[in-house]
């Protein structure tokens, strides 16, 4: 499908990431990180989405190493704007300054002298978007960039940002439990040409239907300070999902699989991003492809996961 005014089109269905870097969800084997990103190109997934703040800059080094030999082939996306040291963490910077400063150093990991689809990662309170904006289109006209995206923004500063230069995508949090945000920016996306990508679409694993109650979550995952991961809203979803794997092993496919495909055809404009740490779980989620959910299929997934029917 087209990505807003990309040069060249994606798979609907694009691989996130973040969960093969490691950081944020504990253990994480490198060479098994490494196959899961080579399954998923010769799956056909041509869209490949990751930032700087990955593992810390690993998600884009074995980006690179995976895809030696065909990083022009595929739609590379990467994100600046969260900035980390050792003596203070990780905080969120999206001044002009340090954007360019990241791009530069987002390519020498990718091994790319310009990446396709580059995006603000978050908003940091206290630059204007406009400002952001404005050096990523510099960095574009200087052919660093193919086009600019933007994640994790409302509806008010993606019009903000289409006035100061073309946005070709908006990377907004989807799944059967969180659509407030994609429901707030589909019209503006579809009335300018901007393409949703969707991220969260299994839910940071909730949706694969491999947790319980008992699940616990070590410190260095972030699952552990997510409060749908904890008490009585867990248990909610968890009852959610276990009607999901009822309605899924009926259809003949996974739960996943119909978590993924509820985005895709819930959205027929969007992309949707997909995890995985090994060539399982990828194989897995592009089980999705090649067919759809019917009308009721879909107003039954909402019914379920308690999102009133439009």
């Amino acid at each position: 499908m087209p990505l807003g005014n990309c040069d060249r089109p994606v798979s609907r269905l694009g691989m996130g990431c973040w969960a093969v870097g490691g950081h944020g969800w504990g253990a994480v084997d490198e060479t098994e990180s490494l196959r899961a990103i080579r399954a998923a190109y010769e799956g056909g997934v041509t869209f490949f989405d990751t930032a700087d703040a990955y593992g810390l800059g690993k998600s884009e080094e074995l980006l690179a190493r995976a895809l030696e030999g065909c990083r022009k082939k595929v739609v590379i996306a990467t994100k600046g704007g969260v900035r980390w040291t050792k003596e203070r963490g990780i905080w969120v910077d999206i001044s002009p300054t340090y954007l360019r400063s990241a791009l530069e150093t987002s390519l020498a990991r990718l091994k790319l002298d310009h990446v396709p689809l580059y995006y603000i990662h978050k908003p940091d309170g206290i630059t204007p978007i406009e400002d952001s904006v404005g050096e990523l289109e510099r960095l574009r006209e200087e052919g660093k960039i193919g086009a600019i995206g933007i994640s994790n923004f409302s509806c008010e500063d993606l019009e903000a940002a289409l006035k100061v230069a073309p946005i070709s995508a908006v990377q907004v949090k989807m799944n059967v439990f969180d659509r407030k945000a994609f429901t707030e920016l589909q019209e503006t996306c579809s009335r300018r040409n901007v393409t949703l990508v969707a991220w969260g679409a299994l839910a940071d694993g909730l949706l694969t239907g491999k947790f319980t109650a008992a699940a616990q979550f070590a410190t260095d995952d972030h699952r552990s300070r997510m409060p749908e991961f904890r008490g009585a809203e867990f248990e909610r979803r968890l009852q959610a999902v276990a009607r999901l794997k009822d309605m899924a092993q009926a259809r003949g496919c996974r739960v996943g699989q119909l978590a993924l495909r509820w985005v895709l055809d819930r959205a027929p404009f969007t992309c949707s991003l997909f995890g995985a740490k090994t060539e399982q779980q990828v194989s897995d989620n592009l089980g999705c492809d090649g067919w759809n959910l019917t009308g009721d299929e879909l107003d039954m997934i909402d019914a379920i996961t308690g999102i009133p029917r439009r």
